[in-house]
């Protein structure tokens, strides 16, 4: 049976309106939904080639220093070239067999002249094929201040990263153990390169300050304290402390221990001062599950920090806080935790600018050819965590756990400024425990908030806490 022509041309009519209508929905989506993961993307080859024949916008600290550029070689090409090893896992690299990582990848556009800020510059790239002059990415790390917290931690492994509490801007980030980013974009070494770093066991790759996870021993005190006050526990009456702690025998064989053996009557001055479990214990069950895991949440805990670079978002728990023994354990910062030194840095960040949790942020603008800027990097505030009196306590404890005689976070202390510290020192699957500082300073204007994480460290928090206070008074030009 042959069809009538009509009906042959209203199917072919059809194919066609759906063909289309298919093409047009791929496109929307590629154009309107998905380019900006794909102009971001690490492989993306447009973004890749610029490597090969144009040079590529540079990274600057923030006092002008030159941290990342294309240089021409005798031969022609054109190769990355990176000044500062201690900053490998923040700026990163990008390699045209590799791909980019880090701020090179989050960067990508503005690197090539095609900022998000500049949509005219953008359209003149894509569909008349101009290439514009590369801009230029200022950062806000500040040399002197990474440069003292690379020697602070001197090679041991862990990391530091320093915050402005005003602002949320990163001033300096330090990972340990590192790699030498040149090679990686050094034909002649990269293949072997990339296997070393890729292979190696200490995980060099890995941004240990803002990917790393810890549980974070003492430090989630401020947590703690927060939410305890907030729920109406008094910081300044005195709670009973008898070494070991066991709040109901239906623990078992579960205790809480002091860290100095202690019996005796404590405020939260005082329980900071000496890092006392048993009374954070207390406070912890006096707020309970419920809040602990909505304060935990209020400072960060549990979600990534919004910022250019992938970060972990950390837990609290595994699942629910279901029972008294995980509430104390909790408290005193064991149990399931697990943080980032950027998200108890922005703990500290928070307490320091009256419970107003900031967001961090690596650059702090973008620069056209010209060097002006086209756009600013400030995202703001994330959100209020707690009142500012909680906080202001809170910061004055911390201000004793630093000064006080025989406060345990004493190795923080500069001359002539008030720091505000907390130690922790946090048991690791194997090896010795983590050590850990949080602090600001000046207490009462801070300018700097300092997270500090020694893996296996042999004295714990007694091991970071100098590195907190060499780090902080660079910080503040001390």
């Amino acid at each position: 049976m042959i069809r009538p022509i009509g009906a042959n041309i209203r199917a072919l009519t059809l194919v066609i309106a759906i063909a289309f209508l298919a093409t047009s929905v791929g496109v929307s989506y590629w154009t309107l939904v998905a380019s900006a993961d794909l102009s971001s993307d690490a492989f993306n080859p447009r973004l890749l080639a610029t490597l090969l024949d144009r040079p590529r916008g540079r990274f600057i600290a923030a006092d002008g220093t030159e941290l990342a550029s294309s240089v021409r070689l005798a031969d022609g090409s054109l190769r990355r070239r990176y000044a500062d090893r201690s900053l490998a896992q923040v700026i990163a690299y990008a390699s045209s067999k590799y791909g980019a990582a880090g701020l090179e990848a989050a960067y990508a556009e503005s690197l090539i002249g095609r900022d998000v800020a500049d949509p005219i510059g953008q359209w003149r790239a894509r569909y008349l094929r101009e290439h514009p002059d590369p801009g230029s990415v200022q950062l806000a790390i500040v040399p002197s201040v990474q440069r003292a917290a690379a020697a602070a931690l001197a090679g041991r492994r862990g990391a530091v990263i320093v915050v402005d509490p005003r602002s949320g801007a990163i001033l300096a980030s330090v990972s340990e153990p590192n790699y030498d980013a040149n090679i990686l974009v050094d034909p002649a070494q990269q293949d072997l390169a990339w296997q070393q770093v890729n292979g190696n066991t200490e995980r060099p790759l890995l941004d240990r300050a803002t990917q790393g996870l810890y549980p974070p021993g003492s430090t989630f005190k401020l947590v703690t304290a927060a939410a305890a006050i907030e729920s109406g526990w008094d910081p300044r009456a005195k709670v009973r402390v008898d070494d070991p702690y066991q709040a109901d025998p239906s623990w078992g064989s579960y205790h809480v221990r002091s860290p100095s053996q202690a019996h005796g009557d404590f405020d939260m001055s005082l329980a900071f001062q000496r890092s006392e479990n048993i009374y954070f214990a207390k406070a912890g069950l006096f707020a309970g599950a419920q809040r602990l895991t909505e304060y935990a949440s209020r400072f960060g805990i549990g979600a990534a920090p919004r910022c250019e670079l992938a970060a972990s978002r950390g837990q609290i728990a595994t699942g629910t806080i279901d029972r008294p023994t995980l509430v104390a354990d909790t408290s005193f910062g064991q149990g399931e935790l697990l943080v980032s030194p950027l998200q108890m840095a922005l703990v500290a960040a928070t307490i320091a600018r009256g419970g107003s949790l900031p967001t961090p942020h690596y650059a702090s603008a973008v620069l056209d050819a010209r060097g002006d800027p086209l756009r600013l990097v400030e995202p703001g505030a994330a959100g209020q965590a707690i009142r500012p009196d909680t906080a202001a306590t809170i910061a004055a404890a911390l201000v004793a756990a630093v000064e006080a005689p025989g406060a345990f976070a004493s190795g923080a202390r500069i001359p002539g400024v008030h720091v505000a510290g907390k130690t922790g020192t946090a048991e690791a699957p194997s090896g010795a425990p983590h050590g850990w500082f949080v602090g600001f300073a000046p207490a009462e204007n801070a300018t700097a908030a300092v997270a500090v994480i020694i893996e296996n460290a042999a004295r714990g928090g007694e091991d970071a806490a100098p590195v907190g206070g060499a780090v902080l008074r660079a910080a503040i030009g001390r």
